[in-house]
């Protein structure tokens, strides 16, 4: 089952459900064990009990903009942890991130004074202390993300708040998680810790015909048993199908639009060179050329994506959070 429509558009039947779609992602990990195992094999603290929280989250005023997450969901700490999964690079990823951080903060500022009990019952209010329970963001990504050198092998990467002089951790109540999934390249006999096995899963399951040998573990073998195309209802086959297809129409703008830019950067590069008739006047005008069209295809690659989307029946404010737009930015690519 191809797309699940068309069983000649492969070589081989899709036996699992692509883990990087929303139904998908949702269907993994909207199971408790399964997300405490997943949390467990990337973050430093041990997840022992999850609660799941409504995923929408509104400002505190009027107007103020909300947050739809993937997954949300807090442990018996009190401890938050946001779970995302981002197939399409935005503009503004990292403010972005502080923005969905800010709301399970924010949140848990009381209001009034606190009230305490002491070891003879006698209830006191206080003012609050802004002591907070800890909060870590988790974004997988189906990017690069950091492309640096230096970090072009390193696919999860923690991100805490530091002081730089120092290089001391300035508060551990704020933690980012950044995976990218690109940089995976182990097989899968190199897989041996569970993160190892987490991140190849989240990779590759929909390119599987069958659970590797290496996954051996009773997590795995019910994730895979759970997530065969098989074993979905009509309903669900019927959500899987649009969600694979939302997800494909993402892809495939973004890739479309890359490769526009480079054509386009190349051909203004040459004739910027031509003209200039000089070996050094054709290299800086490739050069120039390839931002200036990369510049340009990202801004298209946005709109396509927006267009995509928008035929797809995906609600305005969503393509809004996939895209990082306002929706009058929106609205305004809609109508050209």
């Amino acid at each position: 089952m191809s797309k699940v429509k068309n069983k000649k558009e492969v070589s081989k039947p899709l036996v699992y459900i692509n883990l990087k779609t929303d139904f998908g992602f949702k269907k993994a990990f909207g199971n408790k064990k399964r997300l405490m195992a997943f949390l467990n094999a990337i973050l430093p603290e041990r997840v022992t009990y999850i609660e799941y929280r409504h995923p929408e989250q509104f400002g505190h005023r009027a107007g103020d903009r909300k947050s739809v997450y993937d997954i949300y969901c807090k442990n018996d700490k009190g401890e938050y942890f946001i779970v995302e999964m981002q197939n399409a690079k935005q503009p503004h990823f990292a403010e972005r991130a502080l923005f969905y951080a800010s709301y399970p903060i924010l949140g848990q500022a009381p209001k009034g004074k606190v009230k305490i009990k002491d070891e003879h019952g006698k209830v006191t209010e206080q003012p609050w202390d802004y002591s907070i329970k800890r909060v870590y963001l988790v974004c997988i990504l189906n990017f690069i993300m950091f492309p640096e050198k230096s970090a072009r092998n390193i696919v999860i990467e923690h991100v805490k708040l530091v002081r730089l002089e120092a290089n001391i951790v300035f508060t551990d109540k704020l933690e980012f998680v950044t995976i990218e999934l690109p940089k995976c390249k182990q097989k899968e006999g190199e897989l041996i810790t569970m993160r190892d096995k987490w991140v190849y899963i989240l990779q590759n399951m929909e390119k599987l015909q069958k659970c590797p040998e290496q996954l051996h573990e009773e997590i795995f073998q019910q994730l895979f048993e759970d997530l065969k195309l098989d074993n979905l209802t009509p309903d669900e086959m019927e959500t899987y199908n649009k969600s694979i297809l939302e997800y494909d129409d993402v892809i495939l703008a973004i890739d479309y639009a890359k490769k526009m830019a480079e054509e386009k950067g190349e051909k203004r590069g040459e004739r910027k060179g031509r003209k200039e008739g000089r070996k050094e006047g054709r290299k800086e005008g490739r050069k120039e050329g390839r931002k200036e069209g990369k510049e340009e295809g990202e801004k298209e690659s946005l709109e396509k994506v927006v267009r995509r989307c928008f035929q797809q029946n995906i609600p305005v404010e969503n393509i809004a959070e996939i895209t990082n737009l306002s929706i009058k930015q929106i609205n305004a690519i809609l109508t050209k």
